[in-house]
């Protein structure tokens, strides 16, 4: 798939609670980034001169046609200036980049482990399924602080995907962290001989321990990483990610965001 640089406008920019918000943008025709995968990721900037210089990476929430939505979290300068984009401002996209997670499988279920800001590819993940009648063999482990770190649950609800919850602090589902019920589903999966993989994104600690948890118990796990990313395209190398191999690093750009957890130097 090749990526392309295009102009864009806002089209609506919904706040969700919590400083989250979806951007929806659109361009004068379809876009590449219409075939993205889950867990590819487009480069956004706006019009801001000088100015917070570097484009914001940011994962695919949706895209059909000349329509592409990202979600973020305002708390940075670039995602607060996004936060206050309004209908009609432009943007400019480069995408789509990146590796993405592999097609849902009809005889594998997915557990979809995600951790704030780190929903969207597993929510394009869920989607896709759903499109090809596969909402059953998908099941959405989501995690935060508390209930308003939990966005966009009414779609997987009305998709059909099951779904576990966790709050830090106990205001939703399940009091703690959301890894700590990924290994009683993985402990279920064994005994009952069923075929499960991982797919997770999210903060690099929940990252770590789903990495543990899902190694430990012999599942594929693929990790989306968030890593801050300058260019998209594996020029300015600020991306580096330790790998096993010939080579120490990989580029979270080029080579990910999504890696087997396998092949991570993390400890």
């Amino acid at each position: 798939m090749t990526a392309a640089q295009f102009e864009a406008r806002v089209a609506a920019n919904t706040r969700l609670g919590g400083g989250y918000f979806s951007l929806e943008l659109e361009a004068e025709e379809p876009t590449p980034v219409a075939a993205a995968r889950p867990g590819q990721f487009v480069m956004l900037r706006g019009a801001w001169g000088r100015e917070l210089l570097n484009p914001r990476a940011f994962s695919v929430l949706h895209a059909e046609g000349k329509r592409l939505t990202i979600l973020a979290k305002a708390y940075g300068q670039g995602t607060r200036r996004m936060w206050a984009l309004r209908p009609g401002e432009p943007m400019t996209v480069t995408g789509p980049l990146g590796v993405g997670f592999p097609d849902p499988d009809p005889e594998i279920t997915d557990l979809l482990v995600a951790g704030g800001v780190g929903l969207p590819p597993l929510h394009m993940q869920a989607r896709v399924a759903a499109a090809a009648g596969l909402a059953g063999k998908q099941e959405l482990f989501y995690g935060g602080r508390d209930r308003e770190d939990l966005v966009l649950l009414a779609d997987f609800e009305r998709w059909g995907v099951a779904a576990t919850l966790a709050t830090e602090d106990g205001s939703v589902g399940v009091r703690g962290y959301v890894t700590t019920a990924l290994a009683p589903r993985l402990e279920q999966a064994r005994a009952a001989g069923e075929r499960v993989r991982v797919l997770s994104c999210g903060p690099t600690p929940m990252l770590v321990a789903v990495r543990q948890i899902g190694l430990a118990h012999e599942v594929q796990t693929l990790l989306c990483l968030e890593e801050n990313m300058a260019c998209g395209f594996g020029v300015c190398l600020g991306c580096a990610v330790p790998v096993h191999g010939v080579k120490p690093y990989r580029y979270c750009c080029t080579d990910g965001p999504v890696f087997d957890a396998r092949e991570l130097r993390w400890p």
